[in-house]
């Protein structure tokens, strides 16, 4: 799927969005964040880098929704961070989504097994997208 058809078969829409939606977004984040850091050391990484992944998921859904867009596909998601923010830290991190998102996807629905390497990895770029997310919709912590 092209950037273009996510808008055309409704996978992204634009949709009023209030403030607090976004600042839940952040929360939601950073306590998916929490989670994955502590099951992380209780050697679930395959539950570590599911909950990591959701909380880079809602850190990149608090930006779509600072632009005033919903979304219904993954993949829609992480493409429109790609092409509506001018920021080369974005794009990576947007990247790295698109490539978590397949992960994701082998973990979750075909028991692919994932590493501690795999999931502490995750952790950190979950930081990172959360960082970046708070200061793009500028929410402070």
């Amino acid at each position: 799927m092209i950037y273009e058809e996510c808008f055309e078969k409704g996978q992204l829409r634009k949709a009023h969005i209030e403030k607090e939606d976004v600042f839940n977004q952040i929360k939601i984040a950073e306590n998916y964040l929490k989670k994955a850091k502590l099951v992380c050391n209780k050697e679930t990484y395959d539950i570590s880098f599911l909950t990591a992944y959701i909380s880079i998921f809602h850190s990149a859904r608090a930006l779509l929704f600072k632009k005033g867009y919903k979304e219904r596909s993954h993949y829609c998601l992480f493409e429109f961070i790609r092409n509506e923010f001018d920021d080369q830290e974005l794009a990576r991190i947007a990247e790295i989504g698109h490539n978590y998102r397949e992960t994701r996807r082998l973990i979750q629905y075909e028991g692919s097994l994932c590493s501690e390497a795999m999931a502490k990895e995750c952790i950190l770029d979950a930081e990172e997208f959360l960082k970046a997310a708070k200061k793009h919709c500028k929410v402070g912590g």
